[in-house]
This record gives C-alpha cells, sequence and structure tokens, in this order.
C-alpha cells in the first residue's frame, strides 16, 4: 500500500506543474526549429490569412462521443510558412522530419512531415481556430484537429508553439 501511495504521489507531483500552468488562452504560437528555414510567429490574424479548411470530426473525449466542425487553416500550410530544411542529397529527407505541437500547459504532440504532405501521406490535420462557426474561447485562439482519430488525444488546445525538427539525425 506504502509503494501505491509513493507512486501516486510522484505521478502527482509530476503532473502539477502542467496543471498550474497557463490556463490564460494563447494569443500567440511560433513555428520554429532546427529543421525550420525560418522562425514565424502566428496570431489569429496571420493564420486566418491561410487558405481555409473546414471539416466534420467525431472522437471520443473520456467516455463521450464529441461531434464538432472545425474551420482552419492545415498544419502543412502553416509549417511551410517557416519552411522545412529539405538535403536534396538524402533520398526522402522531407519524411525523416518531425513536426512536434506543444500546448500552454505542455501537453505535446508529434506528427511526421511525409503524414501531412501532400505528396506523402496527405492527412489534413488542422491548425483550427474555429469551433461550429466560434472562436475556441478558453482553449485558446487555435487548436490541433486530426480527422479520423478515434480519440481525440492528439486534439491539442492552447497552442503556444511548433518546432519542426530532423528525426534521422
Amino acid at each position: 500500500m506504502l509503494n501505491f501511495v509513493r507512486a501516486a504521489l510522484v505521478v502527482a507531483l509530476m503532473a502539477a506543474p502542467f496543471a498550474a500552468r497557463a490556463q490564460t488562452p494563447t494569443t500567440v504560437f511560433a513555428v520554429r526549429g532546427s529543421a525550420a528555414q525560418s522562425e514565424v510567429r502566428f496570431t489569429l490574424a496571420t493564420l486566418r490569412q491561410l487558405p481555409v479548411a473546414t471539416v466534420n470530426v467525431s472522437y471520443m473525449s473520456g467516455s463521450s462521443l464529441q461531434s464538432a466542425t472545425f474551420t482552419g487553416a492545415l498544419l502543412w500550410d502553416v509549417v511551410q510558412k517557416a519552411g522545412i530544411v529539405i538535403d536534396p542529397n538524402v533520398k526522402n529527407d522531407l519524411i525523416r522530419k518531425l513536426i512536434t505541437v506543444t500546448a500552454a500547459d505542455g501537453y505535446q504532440v508529434t506528427f511526421s512531415a511525409g503524414e501531412i504532405a501532400p505528396n506523402f501521406g496527405g492527412k489534413q490535420i488542422m491548425v483550427a481556430y474555429e469551433v461550429n462557426g466560434a472562436p475556441l474561447g478558453a482553449n485558446g485562439f487555435a487548436r490541433i484537429v486530426v480527422p479520423g482519430d478515434k480519440a481525440g488525444g492528439r486534439f491539442i488546445s492552447n497552442i503556444n508553439r511548433i518546432i519542426i525538427f530532423d528525426g534521422g539525425r
């Protein structure tokens, strides 16, 4: 029993910094990294300048089914604004690049560039700024939406940075 209490305490202490981090909605996020050509900052206004995508999704959140219509820009279009450094001497170097999206509370999800690149996986992962025609509100101005996912674990709210890096080196 004492080991269980210790383990629960360790988990609670590890989670505390994430729970205490910024609950205030974000208003800007940066796209940068070792495999980015430049750093680009996005606000709601700059995100809205990208081509608009809309998707209807249904996913499990906890034990309940959620359905919503999200509007935003494709993650591919967002990272293309920063540019992805490609080594022309490495065959299909693009598929070695990774994109980690981090929320203000430290929650993270990583995608491969090949997964979202139109000429490879072409997955329509979105940086949404509206849900059902309304702003995201307390969830920050931008969130990741992954159409086709059965659970919403990769639907990150309150984005504060996107990092592009080379996973093969």
